[in-house]
């Protein structure tokens, strides 16, 4: 029988060093998405994770921040596009979940307009078009999504009142479990 080549061991470190890197990404950062379920940080026994604070702009062009706008809140951080069909989804149950606890809990829809068919009229049009009421942000300078290492869209973000993540997924969250998870955070 033949011995595997200096390839095939190659391809398997490498394999091994992908799998360990996912783990302990998901380790490290004490939520982890779970095939768009939300998975809290609570849940797992680790460490509180403060979520990094950062600047978009609203509708109206103003610069603001999470922390000038949480004021001690829960809040849902929400990243999307209007060309997705998953962010429009997910958009819709974070209206259903907004109607239900208004200003309460602070929601943030940020639009991310530099991904290279994005626009902020494109948004703008699609948040005209289906009525929505939540507060929407753009996040024109493409920081926020660094930050908060955006891979996949949607990606959602439950923080506690501490401004601490309570969790986060990626894909679209239906409007019960959303709702549940505001009210399981802290």
């Amino acid at each position: 029988m033949k011995k595997p080549g200096f390839g095939f061991w190659l391809a398997l470190i490498g394999i091994v060093i992908i799998i360990i890197g996912i783990i302990g990404i998901g380790k490290l950062s004490g939520f982890y998405n779970s095939e768009a379920h939300l998975t809290a940080a609570t849940d797992s026994g680790k460490p509180k994770v403060e979520a990094p604070d950062f600047y978009v702009y609203d509708t109206d062009g103003n610069k603001v921040s999470l922390s000038s706008l949480r004021d001690g809140r829960k809040a849902v951080i929400n990243f999307w596009v209007s060309w997705e069909e998953d962010c429009i989804t997910g958009l819709e149950s974070c209206e259903a979940a907004y109607k239900e606890f208004g200003d309460d809990v602070l929601f943030m829809m940020v639009d991310l307009p530099n991904d290279g068919r994005e626009t902020e009229d494109m948004a703008k049009a699609l948040i005209k078009n289906k009525g929505w009421t939540l507060p929407f942000y753009f996040d024109t300078d493409n920081e926020v999504s660094q930050y908060y290492d955006v891979t996949g869209l949607p990606s959602t973000y439950i923080l506690n009142s501490d401004g601490t993540f309570y969790g986060f997924t990626q894909g679209s969250l239906e409007t019960d479990a959303l709702i549940d998870a505001i009210k399981n955070a802290n």
